[in-house]
C-alpha cells in the first residue's frame, strides 16, 4: 500500500499497518470535532512518525498514485476539518 504525507513524500507500507493507523485516524476525528489543535498536531505527527518508520520511502520520480493520503503534522485543524468535509470522508483520513 501507498502512503502519501502531504509535503513530505510517499512510502509503501505493509497492509497490517493499516489497523494501527486506523485507531489513530479515529483519534484524528476526535480531536477536529473536539476543535483540539493540540492533539491533532500530535496525532498527525504520530501517523507520520509511524508510516516513516514503518514503511520504505519511495523515490520522487516516477510519480506513483497513492492509495492513502495523511495531512502534513503541521497541517491546521481547519485545514483537516475543510479537507475531510470536501472529500466526504465520514469515516476518517483513513476508509475502514
Amino acid at each position: 500500500m501507498i502512503v502519501r504525507i502531504v509535503g513530505l513524500g510517499q512510502w509503501r507500507i505493509p497492509d497490517q499497518l493499516v489497523k494501527p493507523l486506523n485507531v489513530l485516524d479515529d483519534l484524528v476525528m476526535r480531536a477536529v470535532d473536539n476543535r483540539d489543535d493540540e492533539s491533532l498536531a500530535d496525532l498527525l505527527s504520530e501517523m507520520a512518525d509511524l508510516v516513516k518508520e514503518s514503511g520504505v520511502a519511495l523515490s520522487d520520480e516516477p510519480v506513483v498514485l497513492s492509495d492513502l493520503m495523511i495531512p502534513n503534522p503541521t497541517t491546521s485543524l481547519d485545514e483537516v476539518a475543510e479537507w475531510l468535509q470536501e472529500s466526504r470522508k465520514e469515516d476518517g483520513l483513513i476508509p475502514g
